[in-house]
């Protein structure tokens, strides 16, 4: 017996993309649709409102997985003492990771204070390293030296020395250690930098190229050297565009591999959840952020990550921090299944599309890295930096304007939210050629002045919130200058139902501020605002501020504070009348 399988466009006529837009633009009722709808990312490619087909060559850019591990779950550990480090190494490897990075630092300031390969050995102990592999996170040529000579007796050993691109001793070290890779392309130092997708993605194309390269030259044939290089690429909380940029890196990997002539070798991904969106400050909700960034990691094909613990900008995870960052994974595997689908977003008009345009953007950046001078002097020169640092300010812009948001530090700020313990020490990841940022240090130095100013006073820096109209008319807005002001660590006072605009003045007077800002209605702002702003004034305030866009026709007004408003700006102003010294 056979049944009609009847599809659910059956009857329907077909639309087009002009029919959609039509209606779109009916919709809007006359706003315009570029401002409205489109968006884009930071290189400026389209990324919506809507894709109605996708590249003709779209198809899966990587095969089926491994149901019982589809990627390598890689815990980084630094702990200062060698004995320490071992015993969160086994931990872990008990838990669930199944590879290890270590990071080293002969004082142990950032590392494991690791001066000889006994050092290295006792942090090794009981590691069974043909079945869980060793890469270094950072360490240069001393650390990679210090790694095989620790090494010199285990034969069949896994992991990798994390060499830059071009290292002198790679070739030497791929003939002793055939099961290890010596090169590590690392190109997270560009997105942690503040750099974009396409920078990224071509950074790691003049890597590889200069890896691969460097290699050759030295004797290694083609296909030894493809299996010898890894490349590390950040995972960011935007999971569609991170899935897109994993993707288009695959692309840009396998052109390289064909131009060497590798043969089939895959250059393995190692995708890390990026520093540059983690927060000091509420730092529960880099649970958020990591657990988005691992999924992306894992959907855009990853073959191996690792997920940041949510105290990386606090100092040293210990083992609660490092559970947290490994269950993650293991949650993504066995509970969500991620690895069971080859590719997921193949065939999505959406994500082939930023594929595409990612990897063709960064093939074209590649080409004009390579004709300045290649890997070298992306690293060493002006041109790269320069290139970074344009789009580190349009994004910090972004965080200013709120366009883009870090929750728990420019959006829904929580003033009391419950510590984190962190280990003393630095743990901010990799040997990086270009410096690594977070986006909530600013905002983060505000709260950090407004503790110290309650520490020194008694008292936590406060504006008053003069309402005018009923609880709905003004509530939208003090919801949303308690927050702007709570993202520089200032509390309000105020905010009710006042009977008439002289009760409201009155409880101004009683709450002892400097700061003043109306919060109602467009109506109420044109009828009322203009005089209690001036009575505000008479009975003390130094600054009468307003919530919401300027009116024509109501004055008296020192600022308007509103969503695109400049955030640092509006909490810098705050600071300085409210008597908090930055």
């Amino acid at each position: 017996m056979s049944e009609d399988i009847r599809s659910l466009s059956r009857g329907f006529p077909a639309q087009s993309p002009e029919d959609w837009r039509a209606l779109a633009l009916g919709a809007l009722k006359g706003a315009d649709f570029d401002r409205s709808l489109v968006r884009r990312t930071i290189d400026g490619v389209e990324r919506g409102p809507v894709f109605f087909d996708r590249p003709d060559d779209a198809s899966p850019l990587y095969p089926p997985r491994d149901a019982f591990l589809p990627w390598g779950i890689r815990q980084v550990h630094g702990a200062a003492d060698p004995a320490a480090a071992n015993a969160d190494i086994l931990a872990d490897l008990r838990g669930g990771v199944t590879q290890i990075a270590l990071r080293l630092d002969q004082d142990g300031t950032n590392g494991i204070a690791a001066a000889s390969a006994q050092d290295l050995r006792r942090a090794l102990e009981g590691v069974d390293l043909t079945v869980a592999p060793v890469h270094l996170e950072s360490g240069g040529e001393d650390g990679a030296g210090l790694l095989a000579d620790a090494l010199r007796d285990t034969p069949g050993a896994k992991g990798g020395f994390g060499l830059p691109p071009g290292s002198p001793s790679a070739a030497r070290l791929v003939s002793n250690f055939p099961d290890m890779t010596a090169i590590a392309v690392d190109a997270r130092a560009v997105f942690d930098a503040g750099g974009s997708e396409v920078q990224e993605i071509a950074f790691m194309a003049t890597g590889l190229s200069q890896a691969l390269r460097a290699l050759i030259d030295q004797g290694v044939e083609p296909r030894i050297a493809g299996n010898a290089v890894e490349v590390r690429m950040a995972a960011d909380a935007d999971i569609h565009l991170t899935v897109a940029k994993l993707r288009a890196a695959r692309i840009v990997c396998a052109r390289i591999a064909d131009a060497f002539a590798i043969g089939d070798v895959q250059i393995p991904i190692h995708a890390v959840t990026a520093y540059r969106m983690m927060t000091r400050r509420d730092p529960w909700t880099n649970l958020i952020r990591v657990t988005a960034a691992g999924f992306a990691a894992a959907s855009g094909g990853a073959d191996v990550i690792t997920v940041r613990p949510v105290t990386v900008a606090l100092g040293r995870p210990d083992r609660f921090a490092h559970r947290v960052a490994r269950n993650l994974q293991i949650m993504l595997q066995e509970e969500s299944h991620l690895g069971r689908v080859a590719d997921p977003a193949a065939g999505s008009y959406l994500h082939e599309t930023l594929t595409r345009e990612l990897a063709q953007q960064a093939w074209t950046l590649f080409q004009t890295l390579e004709s300045e001078g290649g890997y070298r002097a992306a690293v060493e020169g002006d041109a790269m930096r320069e290139r970074i640092s344009a789009f580190r300010e349009a994004h910090e812009q972004a965080y200013r304007s709120s366009r883009e948001s870090l929750i728990g530090i420019n959006a829904y700020p929580e003033l009391h939210a419950k510590p984190v313990h962190a280990l003393p020490g630095h743990d901010i990841g990799h040997d990086a050629p270009f410096p690594a940022i977070r986006f909530a240090e600013p905002f983060e130095a505000f709260r950090d002045a407004a503790e110290k100013h309650e520490e020194k006073t008694g008292t936590r820096p406060a504006a008053f919130l003069a309402t005018i109209g009923t609880l709905a008319e003004f509530n939208p807005r003090t919801g949303f200058a308690q927050n702007l002001l709570a993202a520089g660590g200032l509390t309000v006072t105020g905010g009710e139902a006042y009977r008439d605009a002289e009760a409201c003045v009155t409880a101004f007077q009683e709450s002892g501020s400097s700061l003043v800002v109306i919060c109602g209605s467009d109506a109420g702002y044109q009828a009322e605002a203009a005089t209690l702003a001036e009575k505000l004034k008479q009975a003390g305030a130094d600054e009468v501020w307003l919530a919401g866009r300027p009116i024509d026709g109501v004055t008296g007004i020192t600022r308007h504070i509103h969503m695109r408003s400049d955030r640092l700006d509006d909490l810098r102003l705050a600071h300085k009348i409210l008597g908090v010294q930055g």
